[in-house]
C-alpha cells in the first residue's frame, strides 16, 4: 500500500498542541484576573443532577458512576436516583445555610421526568447547566452526526423549555465528546463548556460557530472519583478539597490573580446522611479562611471574559 504525500501532513501541530481549539497557555503567566469584593478564589459548586437509565448501555464505554450489572438493575437504578429524590434536597438546605451557589448539570430527561426537582432547583436559586440527554445518551467519535445533532437538539429543547434563555452552560454526560460537540454546543447558543478539565482557570475556547469559555470543572477532585473510584474515606475527600483550597489561595495571593475551586459533586453520594454533616463543614472550613467568591458558573465566566485579553 502507498500512503499518498500529504499522509504525514498535520498543520495544526505545534507546542503542546494537536488541535486548534485554544491557544498554548501557561497559567503562570496569564493577565491577573480579579474577582468581585477582592476575593481571591471563587468557589464553584457544580451539582451533577444525572438520570441514569436502566438500560443504558456498557459501550462505547462503561462510564464512571454508571451502572454496574446487566439490565434490568433496579440496585444501580435505584442506588443513583437516591439523589434526585433526597440527596439533593439535603445538599440545597446545607447550601442555602451558608449563602453557596450552585450550578446544576442537569441531564435535559429530568426536565421531562422530574418537573418538581426542576421547580426546586429553581426556586434554590442555583443556575441549570445542560448534562446532555441523559447519562445513557454520550458524545463520541463513534456516533453518527445526525444522530449526536439529533439527541443534542433534544436535551437542548428539554431543558430550555423548562428554564428559558437562564441555560448558557454546558456539560456532556460523562465528559464525552465527539470532535463536532463543541460546534454543536456554540451553535447553539450556549456560553461556556466544561468538557476539559486541563486548567484551573477558564480559557477561550474555538468553535466553527464562535468562542465558549472554558470552566475548569475539575475530575481528580470529584467525588464521583474520590469517593466511588478511589474509595476514600469522607473525611480524606475533604482534607484533598481543602489542601486543593489552601494552594490555590496561596497562588492567588502570590501572583494577586484569582483562582477558581471547583466542587464537582453528586447527590447520590454527597448527599447520604453519613456525608452530608461533613459537606456542610467542608463549605464552613473554605468561607472561614475569607476572600472567598461563591458564584454559579456563568457569573465567574463572565467575570473572567470581562477582563481576559
Amino acid at each position: 500500500m502507498t500512503l499518498p504525500p500529504d499522509y504525514t501532513d498535520y498543520p495544526i501541530r505545534r507546542r503542546a498542541m494537536d488541535h486548534d481549539r485554544y491557544a498554548y497557555r501557561a497559567l503562570p503567566r496569564a493577565a491577573p484576573i480579579a474577582w468581585p469584593g477582592g476575593a481571591r478564589v471563587a468557589l464553584w459548586v457544580a451539582v451533577h443532577v444525572g438520570h441514569y437509565p436502566m438500560d443504558m448501555r456498557l459501550k462505547p464505554f462503561a462510564i464512571p458512576g454508571g451502572m454496574e450489572r446487566p439490565y434490568p438493575s433496579y440496585w444501580d437504578f435505584t442506588q443513583r436516583d437516591y439523589g434526585n429524590r433526597i440527596g439533593i434536597y439535603r445538599m440545597m438546605k446545607a447550601m442555602a445555610a451558608r449563602g453557596v451557589k450552585g450550578t446544576a448539570l442537569i441531564s435535559a430527561t429530568l426536565a421531562r421526568e422530574y418537573p418538581v426537582l426542576m421547580d426546586e432547583i429553581e426556586a434554590a436559586g442555583w443556575e441549570p447547566a445542560c448534562a446532555g440527554l441523559d447519562m445513557g445518551h454520550l458524545h463520541h467519535g463513534d456516533i453518527a452526526e445526525a444522530e449526536e445533532r439529533s439527541r443534542f437538539a433534544e436535551a437542548t429543547a428539554l431543558l430550555r423549555g423548562r428554564f428559558g434563555d437562564a441555560v448558557t452552560g454546558w456539560h456532556s454526560p460523562a465528559h464525552s465528546e465527539s470532535a463536532r460537540t463543541p460546534d454543536l454546543v456554540a451553535g447553539a447558543g450556549f456560553t461556556w463548556t466544561s468538557g476539559w478539565p486541563n486548567d484551573d482557570m477558564p480559557y477561550p475556547f474555538a468553535t466553527t460557530a464562535g468562542t465558549l469559555t472554558a470552566m475548569p470543572l475539575s475530575q481528580d477532585l470529584s467525588d464521583q472519583r474520590l469517593l466511588m473510584q478511589q474509595n476514600l474515606a469522607t473525611e480524606d475527600y475533604c482534607s484533598a478539597i481543602l489542601a486543593a483550597h489552601q494552594t490555590l489561595d496561596a497562588e492567588a495571593r502570590a501572583t494577586g490573580s484569582g483562582r477558581i475551586l471547583t466542587l464537582s459533586v453528586t447527590p447520590w453520594l454527597m448527599g447520604q446522611p453519613h456525608r452530608i454533616r461533613a459537606f456542610g463543614a467542608l463549605l464552613d472550613a473554605i468561607l472561614a479562611r475569607g476572600a472567598v467568591w461563591s458564584a454559579a458558573g456563568a457569573e465567574i465566566a463572565a467575570a473572567w471574559r470581562a477582563q481576559a485579553s
